[in-house]
């Protein structure tokens, strides 16, 4: 027998939010140090390194880019869904020094860690070909079976995110 759960009115929006927050402190972070080689040889080069900077700040200017639409988008449904961001706990965390968005990034980098081949396999079944959800759900619970707990969830809501991001 099948359940079904309703979906809270706001969980698109709130699950974009934190996936492009998430994404933006990642593209924040400083890119490791290289070091030099310990070998003679040929030096590295400047060019990759400013190459990557380009990069990061094209991956910034996006994600800033997104965000506005998240926050036009939100607004022009607000008649249909009533959806307001000033009651979301995930867009007005009580404590801001602890964001949702923070917690689930914990979580998600724990369970992605935890569950790496699983989920690797799980993805690049599903990105071959078209997704269906069938295929979602089938790739979900294989990956689900080598998960307990919070991972469970955690498996199939980054299955679903890598899923929204790159299609």
């Amino acid at each position: 027998m099948a359940s079904s759960t309703a979906v809270p009115v706001g969980f698109h929006y709130e699950t974009k939010y934190v996936v492009l927050s998430y994404l933006g402190l990642l593209s924040q972070e400083k890119p490791q140090e290289q070091h030099p080689p310990s070998t003679p040889g040929p030096q590295q080069s400047v060019i990759p390194q400013a190459l990557e900077k380009e990069v990061l700040e094209k991956l910034k200017t996006e994600i800033e880019e997104e965000l506005k639409h998240l926050d036009e988008e939100i607004l022009e449904a607000f008649t249909s869904t009533g959806f307001d961001c000033h009651t979301s706990p995930v867009f007005s965390p009580a404590n801001p020094e602890s964001s949702i968005e923070d917690c689930l990034a914990h979580l998600g980098e724990k369970v992605s860690q935890e569950l790496k081949e699983p989920l690797h396999k799980a993805l690049q079944i599903l990105l071959s070909k078209p997704v269906t959800y069938q295929e979602y759900r089938e790739r979900s619970l294989e990956t689900d079976s080598h998960a307990s707990g919070w991972s469970k969830l955690s498996s199939t809501f980054i299955i679903y995110m890598e899923i929204e991001i790159l299609c």
